[in-house]
Formats: C-alpha cells, sequence, structure tokens
C-alpha cells in the first residue's frame, strides 16, 4: 500500500514539474498600439495561422480580395456565432477567434481541435489569434467571453471599428437556439455597412 501512495505521489509530483517546466513564458511586454496611431492593414504580422487550410496564409492572399471588408474578432462564447456565419456563405468576413486568454495547456489540448471542427466546410477564413497580437493591434483590451468585435477595412487600408456586441454566457458550451442565433446573426449583419 506504501508503495503505491509512493508512485501516486511521484507521478502528481512529476507531472507538476513537467507542466511547469514546458509552459511557455508570459510576455510581460505591452503591445497596444497608440491611440494616436491610426489602425492599418499595415501594422498586421505578414502571415496568420488560418484554421482549415493546416498552415499560415501571407497577409496579401488573406486580405487581397477587395470583397474582404470586414474583420469579426469572436472572444470565446462569441465563437457560438462561427455555425450560423457558415450557413450565410458571406465572403466579405474575416473572423478571429481570440483565444489568448486560454491557459496554454487547454489550447494545447482542446482549443485547436475545436476550432477546425467549429469552422469545418466553411468560406468564412478564421484565423487563430493564440497569442493575442492580432487583437492587440486593434487595440482591443477586453477579453469578456460573450463579447464580439467589428471592424471595416476601407478603400486606404485604414480600419475603423464599426460596433461591439455581446452573445448570451455560455453560449458557446451549452448552443444557441435557432432564434437566437437568428437574432445574433443579423445584429451583427446590420454592423455591416
Amino acid at each position: 500500500m506504501m508503495n503505491v501512495l509512493k508512485i501516486v505521489f511521484l507521478g502528481i509530483v512529476g507531472f507538476g514539474l513537467l507542466v511547469y517546466l514546458t509552459a511557455p513564458e508570459q510576455s510581460n511586454t505591452n503591445n497596444k498600439i497608440g491611440n494616436d496611431l491610426k489602425l492599418n492593414t499595415s501594422l498586421f504580422p505578414s502571415h496568420f495561422e488560418v484554421i482549415g487550410i493546416g498552415g499560415y496564409m501571407k497577409k496579401d492572399d488573406l486580405f487581397k480580395n477587395a470583397n474582404r471588408k470586414y474583420i469579426v474578432i469572436l472572444n470565446h462564447d462569441a465563437l457560438s456565432l462561427v455555425e450560423p456565419l457558415k450557413l450565410r456563405n458571406r465572403k466579405d468576413i474575416v473572423l478571429v477567434a481570440n483565444i489568448s486568454k486560454t491557459p496554454w495547456f487547454i489550447k494545447k489540448l482542446a482549443v485547436n481541435g475545436k476550432l477546425e471542427e467549429l469552422n469545418a466546410n466553411s468560406t468564412v477564413p478564421m484565423i487563430n489569434d493564440t497569442s493575442g497580437n492580432f487583437t492587440k493591434l486593434l487595440n482591443i483590451s477586453d477579453d469578456t467571453q460573450t463579447k464580439y468585435f467589428v471592424f471595416k477595412i476601407q478603400d486606404d487600408n485604414s480600419i475603423v471599428k464599426l460596433q461591439e456586441s455581446n452573445v448570451k454566457k455560455g453560449a458557446l458550451e451549452f448552443g444557441i437556439t435557432t432564434e437566437e442565433s437568428n437574432k445574433y446573426i443579423s445584429e451583427l449583419f446590420s454592423f455591416l455597412k
């Protein structure tokens, strides 16, 4: 009995050390863009991790399509809007999955697979923002789980924030009804001017 307890204890200690020693360092730098600087697509990194293509995509390839005029940042529960958006077949939207505040261990184990599942068979590209750099470039510091943010890319490549809104708490885990889905999507589309 004592040997079993030793093995369990050593196993727990070993797992704790493994998690502690392999955790990525948290950056303390604040990469927020100053409010006096105009937001522009030139501030974006040259490559994005796009869900569904199995790798990275160049910024120029993602935004060269003149029809892609809107960026929708989806926090945790707002990711429940991905499924109804697929059914609308809008090609003028780029989604951004803001999962930067998710613990790193959960990101590695479950999040990427869930995002692939959510965005399967979609014509709407979704950027995986695991580091939070994309949201920092757009001056978004609000990581409330239920929020989403809508931005428009102007003809001169400047970016303006159109609106922010909410979905219900627990929408991703427990789902949303058809009525709620229609309400949220109608509200989102009303922001796309």
